[in-house]
């Protein structure tokens, strides 16, 4: 392989790794009404309440951890968010002052203010 050829292929994976890069921080937007916890971008808002919202999003399957997928996984827990129950499609996440539960069902998610 010439040293072009090396040079073309080494640039478009960078180029590929800093735009997936970008992509995966900039996926999720942190929430006033829930105390900064994370929101995903492409999720479809349904229902908004004081407390409460729910969307439509194909990132969420029950088939995964906690419904959820790994990026978003990991955007809680950078963000300092602790995983204090889980029960079914249900689980709860604490940081400081604010208690978020967080449902995920295939397709669906609800983010709401915790009652506990």
């Amino acid at each position: 392989m010439n040293k072009k050829k090396v040079i073309r292929i080494v640039s478009v994976l960078s180029l590929g790794t800093v735009l997936l890069t970008l992509w995966a921080v900039f996926s999720y937007q942190e929430s006033d009404k829930f105390g900064g916890f994370p929101v995903p971008q492409l999720a479809k808002k349904t229902v908004s309440r004081e407390d409460f919202e729910s969307f439509t999003w194909a990132g969420t399957s029950e088939a995964k951890e906690d419904g959820l997928p790994f990026l978003y996984r990991s955007h809680i827990k950078a963000g300092e968010w602790k995983k204090t129950f889980r029960e079914g499609t249900l689980t709860t996440y604490e940081k400081g002052e604010h208690k978020i539960d967080v449902i995920a069902q295939t397709g669906y998610l609800s983010i709401n203010v915790s009652r506990e």
